[in-house]
């Protein structure tokens, strides 16, 4: 790729008056014309040879053939090797073909030729500038602008090379000779601040910052970097005074007031911090993720102490406000809430969050969780395959997205998503039993008995001591009259490891019911009905068929007729209640 370089115009005589100027290497004689002969310096013929090779170039040149132009100039400093325009061509010509070394032979010569001529100078800063020779391009502004004294380009230019090669005070001395050409000017004043602060010059840094204060006083943006000069200095009690005459002038300039925020932050002043920055988050144009690092610094705090909440909560609701689509203030809240444990609340911000393209695995996992809490089964199903989409190899959002599709009736999706999710449980056992224990129970909705046992059995092989699935795996074995001197150890380890329960004293008064151990049936149901069995159909069912084979027969009658007020049990239990009569 050709190097693009800006190349200024030749002076008016250069193609027709190309030799003048020009000197042989070996003596320092009068100037040669082209138009004319002069005997003794070139002949006719060579400054005709040399007038034609010189306008070839030229033409070569327009056309974009470079190589071929070089070749021409070449030839008319075999002509002519003193000739100081020639020498600026083929250096030109050099620096366009990145032959970097030959563009600064010719460059330097034709400067040294011609003195009194700019553009080599020009041409000389891009080759010292690509070389990266600090001093030389120093040099080489100086000659320019002797040449050319009020040249502001090249004296702005010269102050930056002072400043990179590390003479603060030399280009300090730039900037000054700028200022008394142009005034007061921003971006001097601040360049000079910096070079003071490279100096150690603290006082001299302040002063420029005075001086823009001084001469605009209704930029508030300069008393901003003079307090944030003097924050980074450690004098505290200088910034707070800029920020506050910022902020009596416009009170909710949102750097100062989160700048005095951060001060009452530090001080432990948590009220006057949250205070100032209540002023800045109405502002729209403040940026939304330093918001957001500002808020995430509060969210411990607001955890931690009731009486903050509320004002967190407010600075939450005011940058929903002003960036309306910004999902990380609906993420934020959401884990707010769920901290608090205010499930409805989270779970609505959450699926904001999410509604504005929130991505982040915590926000949906989090939202899955709050919606099969909250019974939102349809939600969290729906959404629970799209966040798998987005992350598809976390397995606890095919988990929780195959447990919402079963609880919705889906049930051959959700055994797909949950065979699929189980293939990405690496290294977490109670995750892998806990995915069995899904699929024993959905394969038990399908009626693939079994599946359903195979993997109950894989869950426990995994967890052992997990009393629901032992629950579980035992009450569907009884329903199927299957294993039951088996069922009753399980059911029996259930209550073992979680006694009082009222759903896992049901599963074994059944199994035993199933075993016609009468007795002990009525004994270990009727513990469930004290332990809060009694609101469910099902076990008040239970209770009054055991009744009735212990030839309790109105009784029974009553509880079966206690369990249909409460709800559906069998598809015998209305016959049951009207006859008085067991029907299985």
């Amino acid at each position: 790729m050709k190097i693009r370089i800006a190349i200024g115009l030749l002076t008016g005589t250069l193609l027709l008056a190309s030799c003048a100027g020009t000197k042989k290497l070996s003596q320092d004689k009068s100037l040669t014309r082209l138009n004319s002969y002069s005997e003794g310096e070139l002949s006719y013929k060579d400054q005709f040879r040399f007038k034609y090779m010189y306008l070839e170039a030229q033409r070569q040149k327009a056309l974009g053939e470079d190589l071929k132009a070089l070749a021409h100039i070449n030839q008319c400093l075999a002509i002519d090797p003193a000739n100081a325009d020639a020498h600026y061509e083929a250096a030109q010509l050099s620096l366009r073909l990145e032959k970097i070394p030959e563009a600064l032979f010719h460059a330097e010569l034709s400067a040294k030729l011609n003195p009194n001529n700019i553009w080599p100078y020009h041409l000389l800063t891009q080759i010292y500038l690509l070389n990266g020779d600090q001093q030389k391009e120093i040099e080489n502004y100086k000659k320019i602008l002797k040449l050319d004294e009020n040249n502001v380009e090249y004296k702005y230019a010269l102050a930056l090379s002072y400043s990179q090669a590390g003479e603060y005070k030399k280009a300090i001395q730039c900037y000054n000779e700028l200022e008394i050409q142009f005034g007061l000017n921003e971006d001097f004043s601040i360049k000079k601040e910096h070079l003071y602060i490279l100096l150690g010059d603290l006082e001299k840094a302040v002063g420029e910052l005075r001086k823009l204060i001084e001469s605009f006083p209704a930029e508030l943006r300069y008393r901003g970097m003079l307090a944030e000069l003097y924050q980074a200095n450690n004098r505290e009690e200088d910034a707070l005074k800029e920020y506050q005459a910022i902020l009596d002038v416009q009170a909710d300039e949102p750097r100062a007031n989160i700048a005095l925020a951060e001060y009452y932050r530090k001080q432990n002043d948590f009220e006057k911090a949250l205070q100032y920055l209540n002023h800045s988050f109405d502002d729209p144009q403040f940026d939304a993720q330093v918001k957001l690092q500002i808020l995430v610094s509060y969210f411990q705090l607001s955890n931690e102490d009731e009486k903050y909440t509320s004002r967190f909560e407010g600075l939450i609701k005011k940058a929903q406000k002003a960036h309306p689509q910004e999902s990380s203030f609906y993420a934020l809240e959401g884990d707010l809430y769920f901290h608090k444990q205010e499930a409805g609340k989270s779970f609505d911000a959450y699926g904001k969050a999410l509604d504005f393209g929130a991505s982040e695995f915590l926000v949906w996992s989090r939202y899955m969780i709050l919606g099969l809490e909250l019974k939102s089964h349809e939600l969290v199903y729906d959404r629970g395959l799209v966040a798998i989409q987005k992350h598809p190899i976390q397995p606890t959002l095919y988990l929780f997205t195959g447990l919402a599709g079963h609880l919705i009736s889906e049930d051959l999706k959700a055994v797909e998503v949950l065979e699929k999710g189980l293939n990405y449980v690496v290294d977490n056992r109670p995750l892998k039993a806990e995915f069995h224990n899904y699929l024993g129970d959905i394969y038990h909705s399908l009626k693939e008995d079994d599946k359903s046992d195979k993997n109950y059995k894989k869950s426990l092989q995994i967890i052992p001591d997990n009393p629901m699935v032992l629950n579980n795996y035992s009450y569907y074995l009884s329903l199927r009259d299957k294993d039951l001197e088996e069922a009753e150890k399980l059911s029996k380890k259930s209550n073992d490891l979680s006694p009082n329960e009222a759903t896992y004293e049901d599963t074994y008064g059944w199994i035993l019911y199933k075993l016609k151990r009468f007795d002990q049936a009525e004994e270990w149901l009727r513990k469930s009905l004290s332990h809060g069995g009694d609101s469910s159909a099902v076990i008040l069912e239970h209770y009054g068929d055991v009744l009735y084979q212990m030839a309790e027969k109105v009784k029974a009658k009553e509880y079966w007729n206690k369990a249909i007020k409460i709800g559906e049990g069998t598809e015998f239990l209305k016959r049951k209640a009207e006859e008085g009569l067991l029907y299985e």
